[in-house]
């Protein structure tokens, strides 16, 4: 009589039956896979080759004007005549406003009425020397006399210089009510109406901006200093700056740089000229600079793009013959114009991945996704 197996012990033998055909038929999945070859990674790639590097720095700046004039009036009085209109161009000597001259022309004709008399009175008294200088000889007057005559005339001299000295300073008040541009360049805003009251040499009637040539102000690490300095003294340092809304950058010479570096920034402030002569460059505008401090001659090099960090230093996806790449390790210099160059560990005419470096591992496959971007240059 056979013996009830329990059902416990049915299920189990099924589940070891189903993993020894499961264990069976996955061997040969896994060949399969195994056996599927790695796929290409597309790169771009570039060629290591000897350029003439040109040593730029870049920084950020604002255009500012050459000269910027806050006209004042010389004279306490109303404005009745504005001459100008604001946002053009003046020019020195240039009338821009009139202020109210009715009250220093007065004094000014009180002025010519005292010279008048005084002249009057020297020649009276002039004449009155010589004729009494001829009685002294012929002793018909006293010394006394004399030497009182000639006091006089002298007193009245020294009064009518007094007074044409005074004329002269009231033609002068009156000049001073027609306000003049001290400076070629655009006028601002007019601060003080017609009508306005203007306190002398306070009240600021407008402001003249120099524009032509226009200056833009940038600042540099305090470390770029010593090359900059090198570079002036080898002549004038070219410096390009890009502006938001011209078609290419403008080109200018650095013309000023700072006498001490800010301790708190670490960076010292420079200048650069560049002519402006229809006025496209306005004061406080963005710029986006760059110095131009030498040139490197005859440097290998390789695209900035190329070169990769790991913890073990710089490297490069050097490509060999097989379409494979390896790594690399090269020691780098100074980045320049899209360029960094490499001191050791390349040679000229090899070719190096620029692009997709993220996929890529020692001896993976490549294919090549674009031609060499300097494959023509020198």
């Amino acid at each position: 009589m056979f013996r009830r197996v329990p059902l416990w012990f049915v299920a189990l033998l099924c589940l070891a039956v189903a993993a020894i055909v499961w264990q069976r038929r996955l061997p040969d999945g896994l060949d399969k896979i195994a056996a599927a070859p790695e796929a290409p990674v597309a790169v771009a790639v570039d060629t290591v080759q000897r350029r003439n590097l040109a040593l730029t720095t870049n920084a950020v700046g604002r255009a500012e004007a050459r000269t910027s004039v806050a006209v004042t009036s010389r004279v306490d009085g109303q404005v009745v005549e504005v001459d100008f209109t604001e946002g053009r161009p003046v020019h020195r000597g240039q009338l821009l406003l009139r202020m109210d001259s009715a009250a220093l022309d007065a004094q000014r004709r009180q002025a010519e009425g005292l010279v008048a008399r005084d002249r009057a009175q020297v020649a009276r008294l002039s004449a009155d020397f010589d004729r009494n200088r001829s009685l002294s000889v012929q002793g018909f007057i006293s010394a006394g006399a004399l030497s009182q005559s000639e006091a006089d005339l002298k007193a009245t001299q020294a009064t009518l210089r007094s007074d044409e000295a005074a004329l002269d300073d009231a033609r002068l008040q009156v000049d001073f009510t027609r306000i003049v541009a001290p400076i070629d360049g655009v006028a601002g805003a007019l601060q003080l109406p017609r009508g306005g009251g203007a306190k002398a040499n306070t009240t600021t009637m407008l402001v003249i901006n120099q524009i032509d040539p226009v200056y833009v102000a940038f600042s540099l690490p305090e470390g770029e200093l010593a090359a900059l300095k090198r570079a002036l003294a080898r002549g004038e340092v070219p410096v390009d700056a890009a502006i938001e809304g011209l078609a290419a950058p403008i080109l200018g010479r650095v013309a000023f740089v700072d006498n001490a570096v800010d301790a708190t920034t670490g960076a010292i402030t420079v200048k650069a000229i560049f002519s402006n002569p229809g006025g496209l460059v306005t004061p406080g505008q963005f710029a986006r600079v760059s110095v131009r401090l030498g040139v490197l001659d005859n440097m290998l090099c390789v695209p900035s793009s190329a070169v990769e960090s790991g913890v073990d230093g710089t490297y490069l996806f050097v490509l060999e013959p097989d379409s494979t790449v390896a790594i690399r390790k090269v020691e780098v210099g100074i980045e320049a114009a899209g360029y960094r160059v490499v001191r050791s560990g390349a040679a000229v005419g090899e070719r190096v991945v620029t692009g997709g470096q993220a996929r890529l591992h020692n001896q993976a496959h490549v294919t090549i996704q674009a031609a060499p971007a300097s494959a023509t240059g020198a």
